[in-house]
């Protein structure tokens, strides 16, 4: 456990590679720039995190546990069709990104197609069970009661969260006008009536 009084010193390391990785993107932040961002020495940065790469691994997990554990609550807080639900997942993801959409797109989007997280994939696979654990106790009677379509709970997730980070990047990328919140209505319609088709799909039919 984190002894109170190194809590500050790590939350300013934190702050100050946060505010750089959303400058210039994890792969060229510097252990000298992090030195001078945060006023923290070099050799307290390493007992606290160990390495550079530490210091991206606790801001990864920060930024995602933050980002999924959202998204899920909005699943879960649905009352009526769990399809709709995760719908209001999708809305939930872009209503999210639209706070700050260079901080997500640095800390979440470049993070999850880079070399570092290919080269964690253990520790990313570790977390993603321990984010995803309550959406997937709520998704469990409904999936065997084919509420859900019956598909991989992997699939459904990319099914739901793919359109939403995908519309995000087209708007970061200035082919979609507008505000960025006002996409979400359409990515939650969209990934509701998809699944709800999927169901229909998939859907076991009696025997005879």
């Amino acid at each position: 456990m984190v002894q109170a009084r190194s809590k500050p010193t790590r939350e300013k390391v934190l702050e100050a590679a946060s505010e750089l990785v959303v400058e210039v993107g994890h792969e060229n932040v510097s252990m000298k720039e992090l030195v001078d961002r945060s006023g923290v020495s070099n050799g307290s940065i390493f007992h606290h995190f160990g390495s550079k790469d530490g210091v991206l691994e606790a801001i990864f997990v920060r930024e995602r546990s933050e980002y999924l554990g959202y998204v899920g609550q909005c699943i879960i807080s649905h009352k009526g069709d769990p399809c709709d639900a995760m719908g209001e997942g999708a809305r939930g993801a872009i209503l999210f990104q639209a706070r700050d959409p260079q901080r997500h797109f640095r800390l979440i989007s470049q993070f999850s197609h880079s070399e570092w997280l290919a080269q964690n994939k253990a520790m990313w696979s570790e977390l993603a069970v321990e984010i995803e654990q309550p959406v997937m106790q709520w998704a469990m009677p409904h999936l065997a009661e084919g509420r859900l379509p019956m598909l991989p709970p992997a699939m459904i997730q990319s099914f739901m969260l793919g359109p939403a980070e995908l519309l995000c990047h087209q708007w970061r990328n200035g082919r979609l006008g507008g505000k960025l919140e006002d996409l979400a209505p359409q990515a939650a319609e969209f990934v509701s009536a998809g699944l709800k088709h999927l169901r229909e799909t998939y859907r076991p039919q009696p025997a005879g």
